[in-house]
């Protein structure tokens, strides 16, 4: 027989009408019942092969690939031969089902075995005593190959109008049934990949009627790795999310709720919420309209990112900004008010030299000394603030500073603290001044003191510890590595998180007037930062602090003296028996007017020759116009041009026997960012009195050379 479509007349009886509204009817209430497709298929052709005897119905499904063909549906042929096609490729002369497929036409093979469309499966079908095959293409809507339907008899035979019809109808079925299961599975598809995305995507999704009062129709399940309440806890009550708000943020979020309302705009809101075990999370919530059926926008689609850990660092941010600001100023204040107390403290050394020694008067110029002393050991405190001290670092082992200054603390801390030292057996060194890391110490303890006034415990405690890039317990741009850890801890009255936030400010102090300056925490914030260290502070009202000090690991620890020492390096002679003077040149340089004459009259007088410089430019050019040796030059550190530093090393180039001694309010142009050389400089920090300067003028100038 010839292959190819049969032209037969498809004039449908009554009967076949009927039973082919009837077939229609099976299948689509199999549909709208969500029977699995094979079930659907089985049916059809089940149906078929009882109204038309000898005939066996298969139906194949295309592959997404469009390329391979699959089994379908059929319940009368036998398994072995459904098998042995399940996979054929579809092609120009693959049988009757491949080659429909492939020309998209129906192909009808009156005789198996002679048909050349079947010359590499004839022995297959023939073995299995098929003769005829009759395959027409399933197409969805839109025209696209979803398989093939196929009649076959077991005696070559041609259809007639009755199965042409069949197969007009059965295609018709077919390709609802499985256009309808391709778009659930796709919708399945679909909502799966949504489903992940929003439950593995780090925030909180959500879908809820608007309103303060408006109910929640979902949330996800990261609602209890977030805030701690189950999806269903969380739905149980409309009321949760604006329950949930910190107070002081709720007007925000309703304000948010109301603008989008009004214009349907993108929700966006930062706010606060309180989680089930009370903690705070911070929420950056944004969401949009969600249409209904009906068009109208009711529910609001959105997601709620938890930025708690943003939050943190911008107030970290903040926070150094503002203790840098509040330094700066510190520290210029620092300077300026020591430039002050040098002019006070030598006048009165001054007038104090005019008066016998039993004047009365006497007595009032010793107030004045004691209030410049005061008021210098304040500046001194501001400066470790500022970071602008004058550091005597060295490699410490901190468990060797802390046996020190325990013997100090059971007398400061009274009876009623119970003191508990915990140093750690194997401790790297850091690199520190000894005097200001016991000074931190001493602070740290006695602040915890005040914070138990009717006793407790005081805990001091040595660790190391690894910390990985953007490690949660890290300070702001902490680089990874070994710490060293001095943690100090009290059982005392702790601290809300608004005085946490102050602590380490210069005069902010929580104390009674007259317990405190202000300045001990703000002195250990400063040492601690000018060592490279940084400070974790971990505080509740009632429970007590915890501060933990890192400072970088430095793995070779010598022994050091670890007593506190004066801030200077220059270690001044006794004040008793004569001013020492000379008779060497000594070139002055300070920009301070009242400073720069009463240091030259001073010197004049102890016999030196003095010549007297405002600032390092006319101090150059006096310099070079000299013929006379300069044996000393004093010279202030910090001056506007030329800084005391840079002259001392243009000067020595021309003059290398010459001695330098260094003054400074704070000196912030040192060797290694502000550390000094003991061995090489000499350093006097304002204010200073005008025996302490003959004394240090005399002993630099009789140093021998190195």
């Amino acid at each position: 027989m010839a292959t190819g479509v049969q032209p037969v007349s498809t004039k449908e009886t009554p009967e076949s009408l009927e039973a082919f509204s009837l077939l229609g009817e099976t299948v689509l209430g199999l549909i709208r019942a969500q029977t699995p497709l094979p079930e659907i298929l089985t049916v059809l052709c089940t149906q078929i092969e009882k109204r038309y005897a000898g005939l066996l119905c298969s139906i194949l499904l295309l592959d997404i690939d469009g390329k391979t063909l699959r089994h379908g549906a059929a319940p009368s042929l036998p398994e072995e031969y459904s098998r042995a096609i399940d996979g054929a490729q579809v092609g120009p002369n693959v049988g009757s089902c491949g080659t429909a497929a492939y020309y998209n036409q129906q192909v009808v093979v009156t005789d198996i075995a002679t048909d050349p469309l079947w010359a590499d499966f004839r022995l297959l079908a023939l073995s299995h005593g098929l003769r005829a095959c009759w395959s027409t293409p399933i197409a969805s809507l839109d025209s696209k190959i979803l398989g093939t339907f196929a009649i076959y008899y077991r005696e070559p035979r041609s259809p007639d109008a009755e199965h042409l019809q069949l197969i007009v109808h059965c295609t018709q079925l077919a390709g609802i049934a499985i256009e309808h299961d391709r778009a659930k599975a796709q919708l399945r598809s679909a909502e799966t990949r949504y489903r992940n995305l929003v439950e593995r995507v780090p925030a909180i999704t959500y879908i809820a009627e608007l309103g303060a009062e408006g109910r929640w129709h979902y949330v996800s399940p990261q609602i209890e790795t977030i805030l701690g309440y189950s999806p269903a806890e969380w739905l149980a009550n409309p009321m949760n999310w604006l329950n949930h708000i910190h107070p002081e943020d709720r007007e925000i979020a309703l304000a948010a709720e109301k603008h989008f309302i009004e214009t349907h705009e993108l929700f966006q809101a930062e706010y606060r919420m309180f989680a089930s075990d009370s903690s705070v999370i911070w929420f950056r919530d944004e969401g949009v309209p969600l249409v209904k059926a009906d068009g109208h926008a009711l529910l609001m689609q959105g997601l709620m990112y938890d930025i708690t850990e943003h939050k943190r660092l911008e107030d970290q941010v903040r926070h150094s900004q503002k203790m840098e600001a509040v330094g700066q100023l510190a520290g210029g204040v620092a300077h300026d008010f020591n430039n002050l107390l040098m002019v006070i403290q030598g006048h009165n050394e001054r007038l104090r030299d005019r008066l016998a020694p039993a004047d009365p008067a006497r007595k009032d110029l010793a107030e004045i000394e004691n209030a410049v002393n005061r008021a210098a050991s304040l500046t001194r405190q501001l400066l470790a603030f500022s970071r602008k001290q004058v550091l005597r670092p060295k490699v410490l082992d901190l468990n060797t500073v802390l046996t020190e200054v325990t013997k100090m603390l059971r007398r400061l801390i009274g009876d009623n603290i119970e003191l508990i030292v915990i140093p750690s057996a194997l401790l790297g060194g850091v690199k520190a001044d000894p005097g200001q890391m016991e000074q931190v110490i001493l602070n740290l303890a006695v602040n915890s003191r005040d914070a138990m006034p009717q006793g407790g415990k005081l805990i001091l405690e040595t660790s190391e510890v690894d910390l990985e890039a953007g490690d949660a317990r890290s300070g702001e741009d902490t680089p990874p590595g070994r710490y060293v850890v001095l943690t100090v801890s009290d059982t005392g009255s702790g601290m809300d998180a608004a005085t946490q936030a102050r602590m380490f400010e210069p005069f902010f102090t929580t104390k009674p007037p007259g317990k405190g300056t202000g300045l001990g925490l703000a002195t250990v914030y400063g040492v601690v930062k000018q060592s490279d260290g940084w400070i974790r502070v971990e505080s509740k009202l009632g429970r007590g602090t915890t501060i933990k000090i890192h400072f970088p690991k430095v793995e070779k620890v010598p022994a050091v003296r670890t007593q506190t020492e004066e801030l200077l390096p220059v270690k001044p002679l006794a004040s008793a028996g004569p001013v020492p003077g000379g008779t060497e040149s000594v070139l002055v340089v300070e920009d301070q007017e009242g400073i720069r004459n009463m240091i030259g009259e001073s010197l004049r007088r102890n016999g030196y020759r003095v010549v007297i410089a405002e600032d390092g430019d006319q101090a150059l050019q006096m310099a070079s116009g000299l013929a006379d040796p300069i044996d000393l030059l004093v010279t202030d550190l910090m001056m506007p041009n030329i800084g005391g530093r840079e002259l001392a090393h243009q000067l020595m180039s021309l003059r290398p026997q010459m001695k330098v001694l260094f003054m400074s309010g704070y000196p912030e142009q040192t060797v290694s960012g502000n550390e000094i050389n003991e061995e090489t400089e000499a350093v006097l920090q304002k204010p200073f009195s005008l025996d302490k300067l003959a004394r240090n003028v005399r002993r630099v100038l009789d140093k021998r050379e190195s």
